[in-house]
Order: structure tokens, then sequence, then C-alpha cells
């Protein structure tokens, strides 16, 4: 039996994650979330998953909550300029509890990627590197469900806005994102 844990397992991609383990038959028993609000999460306990609190600034909530978890997957914060501080909590944490694989949602081209949000996940892939455990880096590119705040301004203006270069997007659901 193998024991997966999913952080943020009450936003966007993290319940899409939990539910795609549950499509493929993974037991509920066998999926630990890891969240914030327990009260966020009634549904997935209700579900028969198991629900930690453990938010990514509590290292010794961490520790507890990635007992006994074989395979993790690591939610990127979405709390900018602390993520890498808040990674190396989960990370140190997975490590202490014998996490044998850590999948982490990094960022497209996140090694030479000139954005400002990339500084966080390379100083995380870093940290990954060495984790001592097998790690998975997964290069999210962005969510279509983040044009949703744009389509009533493009449509009153016949334009999509954004500062995308080129105009190249390398978007995916959510959805898809947490089957893979």
């Amino acid at each position: 039996m193998t024991t997966y844990a999913v952080t943020g397992a009450t936003g966007g991609l993290g319940a899409a994650a939990v539910a795609a383990l549950r499509t493929k038959g993974v037991p509920a028993s066998d999926i630990v979330a890891v969240v914030r609000d327990a009260a966020k999460a009634e549904s997935l306990a209700a579900d028969g998953v198991v629900v930690r609190v453990a938010p990514y600034e509590d290292p010794d909530a961490l520790a507890a909550a990635l007992t006994g978890v074989d395979r993790l997957l690591l939610v990127s914060s979405p709390t900018i300029g602390q993520r890498t501080a808040q990674h190396t909590n989960v990370i140190s944490a997975a490590a202490a509890a014998g996490v044998a694989v850590i999948a982490y949602t990094s960022l497209v081209n996140a090694p030479d990627s000139p954005l400002g949000l990339a500084d966080e996940h390379r100083e995380t892939e870093a940290l990954l590197a060495d984790f001592g455990g097998d790690h998975i880096l997964l290069r999210n590119g962005w969510y279509w469900e983040n044009f949703l705040a744009n389509v009533e301004p493009a449509s009153a203006n016949g334009a999509l806005l954004g500062a995308a270069g080129t105009g190249r997007v390398a978007g995916a659901a959510r959805a898809e994102l947490g089957e893979a």
C-alpha cells in the first residue's frame, strides 16, 4: 500500500490532484490532504481522505502531517516572497518522515526563466536536488482558469491583454495538471 500526500489539497490544483488519485482507484484512506484550514477540507474528510492541518510555516505540524507518507505532491505556495522558506519546511519534514518521492509544481523553464517568480522555484528545485529521495519537477504552465478574470474586460475591449511576449502561452486546465 502506498500513501500519497497532497499539500494545498483544498486549492484548485491540490483538489484536482486528490480527485485524480480517487478516479485512478487510490483508496481515500491512502490519501493525506495537507491543508491550512480543516473546515475547507470537510468534504475530503467525509469522503474518507485523511486530513492533516499543517501550514507551510509550521515545521512541527508538517513533520506530523507527513508521517507515514510515501509520495508527496508539493503544490507550490501561493505566498510570493516566502516560498523558499515554506518549501524548505515541507522538504525538511518530508526527508525526516522518510518520504520516498516528492513531486513539485515548479515553473515552466525554471532554470532559465526571466520571471521574478522563477527565483523561488529555482531555489526549491535546488533543495529538492539535495533532498535525498527521488523528486519530480512538474513545470506547470499557465492555468487556463487564470484567464477567467479577464473574460469580461476582453469581451468589452475585443482583446485579451497580457505580458506573454509573442503572445504564446503554455496553458492547461488545473484538472489536467492534477491528473498528471
